[in-house]
């Protein structure tokens, strides 16, 4: 049986002293930590498999926290980011959330700033992959049904005959009892309106996820450190 790891937290700074000082922070306070001194190390060497969060500098040479940031959202990265500036404003800071940070820290940090902010993108991050969990599997059921049983499938969900449907679709009313049968054998359901509780549990997990993954907090709060 796999053992679950800890939450890991990835420190991405080009200054050495300041990724050790941030390090020892955390870590006395209980957290994983793996430093990396630029973005290119982290695309290069991270474990993306691992939960934790991203502790993001926002000015480096080569590729920058925003353009990282980017970068691991065109390539569909759930990782939360919390970014850590020198040169805080306003508009950066409300740039970086728009594109799903969990908060915008001004260097240097306090502890009691950093690490419940820290604490949260974990948080966020492990309840994203619970999300997802769950949506693969109905995903896994959901792929088992042809089309034209998906297509039975919605049609039933919104309580509609078997004549109704089969006007729908354009097909006999043996083809939608046929397909009906097949489907509800398909999804391990009994009835329409458990084919309506699948169809919605698929729908609240894709709010959900998306809740999830571009939630800000309040950024006023980033700029009391």
């Amino acid at each position: 049986m796999k053992v679950k790891q800890p939450p890991l937290i990835r420190l991405v700074d080009d200054d050495p002293s300041v990724c050790e000082s941030l390090a020892f922070v955390l870590e006395v306070a209980g957290l994983q930590v793996k430093g990396y001194s630029s973005a290119l190390d982290f695309l290069a060497w991270d474990d993306r498999e691992r939960e934790g969060g991203l502790l993001l500098d926002v000015r480096m040479p080569e590729m920058t926290g925003l353009e990282l940031q980017r970068r691991l959202r065109s390539e569909g990265v759930d990782l939360p980011i919390v970014f850590l500036s020198a040169h805080g404003d306003i508009e950066m800071a409300l740039r970086a959330v728009r594109e799903g940070a969990v908060d915008f820290l001004v260097k240097p940090p306090r502890p009691e700033t950093l690490i419940p902010a820290l604490q949260r993108a974990c948080e966020r991050h492990r309840e994203i992959r619970r999300l997802k969990r769950e949506r693969e599997a109905l995903d896994v059921v959901w792929e088992k049904l042809t089309q034209g049983e998906r297509e039975a499938a919605q049609l039933v969900a919104k309580g509609l005959t078997n004549k109704e449907i089969a006007g729908v679709l354009d097909i006999s009313e043996e083809a939608v009892k046929s397909r009906r049968s097949a489907m509800l054998g398909k999804l391990d359901v009994r009835n329409a309106v458990e084919v309506a509780e699948f169809l919605r549990e698929r729908e609240r997990l894709d709010a959900a996820l998306l809740a999830a993954t571009s939630a800000c907090e309040n950024l006023m709060a980033s700029f009391s450190a």
